[in-house]
């Protein structure tokens, strides 16, 4: 029978499926309705339901309900199943792995300052290895961002962590694993040239004209730093020259426009633009992911490839599921769905009263936070 949402009460059963904007259900049939998803069909404005009156009150339904509900959410996300959350054992095996490629690559980094040449063979030590535990736990995607301890160690953080997402962006792309490996070496050397930079710029907390103008020569820089390296392909070296090139010609250093951008350096200009955001650095703050994402969707709407960039949604918001995180409210609260049409705006239960709201009404709140467990 059909019935108000707003007289539904927790047992009963609803007969038929409830979609969204998608072509999987928000929650399906024969789900018996808790607190929980009944809070979740209000924040998707659902005003009524058909539904059996016939209440079920043992616990074990109601158990399977609440999974029924979680993994309709998976279903609606095309999530990979070697994508679910890590044990924090694995993520702290993680970390320690990032942090130790962190250090290798800044004593590579103080080398080039005094003079030293690209030692490729090191830097394929460094990021392969680490390429290939992301791609075993890509869970760790989310929390690059939080092993930066001071703002004065970004550059370091950075060549690692684009380095990997530039890699696993092409591994989603379904590139060959040698693509893989050079969009990871590529992405992790795009900056190496600000090694020859005036040091002193790099730890501005205000930029000033001047400096702009000798921050943008480092892509040229850091090209004629690994011009001579054989085994880097010359995809990847176009890569690492055009890396801050934009689709709407907006870039540098050559003012590039769409065709004339190599697919990499797509890739990795992406990669770059999105971890910078979520990094603290001297002379900016950062934000969360998803604000991240929705500044990439929004702000710099014409400047990136739309297909590189619904790839790195498609990589994110995924993992976020049963994530905890911080809103611009000061609350906590518990990732319960994200519909891709809308993947910066997903339903949150609160942490404490167990409202369920969705940011899709919420215009005015963002998530300040992705915290860890």
């Amino acid at each position: 029978m059909k019935v108000k949402l707003s007289e539904v009460k927790e047992g009963y059963i609803l007969l038929e499926d409830i979609f969204g904007l998608t072509k999987h259900p928000i929650v399906p049939k024969n789900t018996v309705l808790t607190k929980e998803t009944i809070e979740v069909l209000k924040a998707f404005l659902v005003k009524e339901v058909n539904v059996s009156n016939e209440k079920i009150e043992r616990k074990n339904n109601i158990v399977e309900s609440v999974n029924r509900l979680r993994q309709s959410s998976r279903n609606v996300l095309q999530k990979n199943p070697n994508e679910d959350s890590v044990t924090q054992n694995q993520t702290s095996v993680f970390e320690q792995k990032y942090l130790e490629s962190v250090e290798m690559f800044k004593k590579q980094f103080v080398s080039w300052q005094s003079g030293s040449l690209v030692d490729i063979n090191h830097i394929r030590n460094i990021m392969i290895p680490l390429f290939n535990e992301l791609i075993e736990n890509p869970v760790n995607l989310l929390f690059l961002q939080h092993y930066v301890n001071t703002p004065q160690d970004y550059l370091y953080h950075h060549a690692i962590a684009v380095g990997v997402i530039s890699g696993y962006l092409a591994k989603r792309l379904q590139m060959s694993q040698g693509d893989c490996y050079q969009i990871t070496l590529a992405g992790c050397l795009s900056d190496c040239g600000m090694a020859k930079l005036n040091p002193a710029i790099l730890q501005k907390s205000k930029i000033a004209s001047e400096d702009i103008k000798e921050i943008k020569m480092h892509p040229s820089y850091s090209y004629k730093m690994i011009k001579d390296i054989p085994s880097l392909t010359k995809d990847a070296k176009i890569a690492i020259l055009q890396h801050h090139e934009r689709l709407d010609g907006s870039g540098y250093p050559f003012k590039e426009k769409g065709a004339k951008i190599h697919h990499y350096a797509k890739i990795i200009a992406i990669a770059d633009v999105y971890n910078a955001m979520v990094c603290k650095r001297v002379y900016k703050d950062k934000v969360s992911p998803f604000r991240a994402l929705e500044i990439l969707l929004r702000e710099h709407f014409g400047q990136f490839s739309i297909a590189i960039l619904e790839t790195l949604i498609n990589v994110i918001a995924p993992l976020t599921i049963n994530a905890h995180v911080e809103l611009s409210t000061t609350d906590i609260g518990k990732i319960l769905y994200i519909d891709l049409n809308y993947p910066t705006r997903p339903v949150i239960e609160l942490e404490g009263c167990k409202k369920v709201i969705s940011l899709m009404d919420e215009k005015d709140i963002y998530i300040r936070n992705i915290l860890r467990s």
